[in-house]
């Protein structure tokens, strides 16, 4: 296993994780974290890297994103931070195509930037800030991030349930049904809309998953979500010709 750390801009914040493993067990495609943690700093990529390494030991190249974000850093400093990322990981690797997979906010992220990729995951994603607002889930941290005073017009710019259908070829949403942080009924909710537009979304949910223990690499339905990724991904010679 060979890993690096990468930075995508000037700030020591902007940087991925990079981790590839050996040569004969390289495959496509190329998988993209995003972490989350409300939009504060407390949390880091640091908390998505044992599930990098299931990851990286099934045969695929992982990017373990870090971003701007907390008080210094407003919105969207944080989707700006993931796209660059996303963008500088697609020109690294040019044969390869992506699949986003984002906890909590990064599931918000990786939601808004479904237009440059192939596929998202979204482990149990916020999805509408609004919603999150008014039940003050996550210790009120839309107000705490974006202000007492945030419009709603600004919420729905920064709520992938605004901005449906999904753009990428395919999704897939897993959420614990007694979540607390962030509740299925966003999720279902987003489900219902996307479909009602587009079927391009799959949804599994979990009857018993709090949502700090979504992202262990132990729990059964990382294996059921790493088959989704091999079942709807293309494993030929051609594509994983890289550049590293």
């Amino acid at each position: 296993m060979k890993t690096q750390k990468i930075s995508y801009a000037a700030s020591e914040e902007c940087f991925f994780d990079l981790m590839i493993p050996n040569e004969e067990q390289v495959c496509g495609p190329i998988i993209v974290l995003i972490h989350g943690g409300y939009w504060r700093t407390e949390l880091t990529n640091a908390t998505l890297t044992p599930l990098q390494q299931k990851i990286a030991s099934e045969g695929f190249i992982c990017c373990n994103v870090e971003y701007r974000r907390g008080k210094k850093s407003p919105w969207p400093t944080p989707l700006k931070d993931v796209r660059n990322a996303i963008t500088q990981i697609k020109d690294r690797f040019k044969a390869l195509s992506i699949i986003l997979i984002g906890h909590s906010v990064g599931g918000q992220l990786s939601l808004l930037n479904a237009d440059i990729v192939d596929k998202v995951i979204g482990l149990a994603p916020v999805t509408d800030l609004i919603y999150t607002r008014d039940k003050n889930l996550g210790d009120s941290a839309v107000t705490e991030y974006y202000g007492q005073f945030a419009s709603d017009e600004l919420l729905k710019q920064a709520s992938p349930i605004h901005h449906l259908p999904l753009a990428c070829s395919l999704s897939l949403i897993i959420h614990g049904a007694n979540d607390q942080r962030v509740h299925i009924e966003t999720s279902l909710n987003y489900f219902r809309d996307n479909l009602s537009k587009k079927n391009n979304l799959d949804m599994l949910v979990l009857h018993d998953m709090p949502h700090g223990e979504i992202i262990q690499p132990q729990q059964e339905h990382i294996s059921l979500m790493i088959q989704w990724i091999k079942k709807y991904s293309s494993f030929t010679e051609k594509e994983i010709e890289q550049k590293i």
